[in-house]
């Protein structure tokens, strides 16, 4: 009969090893799919630096009418008498128009406080 040597506490058993093999593995797959993810072609990036009424319009979910009345009150830029709107602007139109629910408006809070006035335009009485 043949003896059985038994494993040594520093050397790695049958089942370690076939973790090990099963962890590098996966591995493997994990770097072969980052691999073709990152030279998958990717959506063409928007590379404009400015972009007029109707894609603002797009990019902000509102009507286009509503930009072009409010522009002197809006971000933008003029060139000429084109106007644009680089990303900058889009933001801070979007955050102008930020709402917080439970906190208290400054606007409201002042026109509470304003005393009323008669109208100039008040009717004389005989």
């Amino acid at each position: 009969m043949s003896a059985v040597t038994p494993a040594s506490p520093t050397a790695p058993g049958l089942t370690e090893l076939q973790g090990l093999a099963a962890v590098m593995s996966a591995l493997a797959r994990v770097s072969d799919i980052d691999a073709l993810l990152s030279t998958r072609p990717s959506e063409p990036r928007d590379t404009r630096l400015h972009v007029g009424y109707d894609e603002a319009a797009e990019r902000l979910n509102i009507p286009e009418k509503w930009l072009r009345e409010r522009i002197s009150k809006l971000p933008h830029r003029k060139f000429g008498k084109f106007v644009q709107f680089a990303e900058e602007d889009l933001r801070a139109i979007s955050d102008m128009h930020f709402v917080n629910p439970g906190v208290a408006n400054d606007k409201d809070h002042e026109s509470a406080v304003m005393p009323l006035q008669p109208s100039k335009r008040a009717r004389k009485r005989f």
